[in-house]
């Protein structure tokens, strides 16, 4: 990598099923980010203790820790320790009530399940403010060296 580029944006994926972690992790790294993956809220916590994502994406329905659980517990970090890390909900949970829930939790933002990808994308780099993200210029093509 040049020594001015800057590096990919961390995105921490957590959702309960297999195919939606590897469908949105797979789609995203195409586009240029670094993803780690979580299958669960316990999961995710320890991935987000040791890797300090720079945006994490949860599903809400998840069994034992949920998404909302999740992210009160992030929220109640110091900022320091990631407490202030922007955050989206990924959920098929659609309902007026359903969004304002998860922003009450602390998502700053809500997408929802089946997921438009360009939609995601840039609700990305609105909530990260990441530069390029997701833009053809800026990422590599599959298979080619940065």
């Amino acid at each position: 990598m040049p020594p001015h580029a800057e590096p990919p944006i961390k995105l921490l994926i957590v959702d309960d099923d297999p195919a939606t972690r590897e469908l949105l992790g797979e789609a995203l790294e195409h586009r240029g980010a670094s993803v780690r993956t979580s299958a669960d809220g316990a999961e995710a916590q320890r991935t987000f203790a040791t890797w300090h994502p720079d945006l994490v994406i949860s599903d809400l329905g998840m069994p034992c820790i949920d998404g909302y659980e999740l992210i009160r517990r992030v929220r109640r970090l110091a900022p320091e320790q990631g407490g202030s890390t922007p955050a989206i909900a990924c959920t098929s949970y659609s309902r007026a009530q359903d969004r304002e829930r998860a922003i009450h939790a602390g998502y700053d933002a809500v997408i929802c399940k089946p997921v438009d990808l360009d939609l995601l994308v840039n609700t990305i780099a609105h909530v990260a403010g990441a530069r390029g993200f997701g833009s053809a210029g800026n990422v590599p093509e599959a298979g080619t060296a940065p």
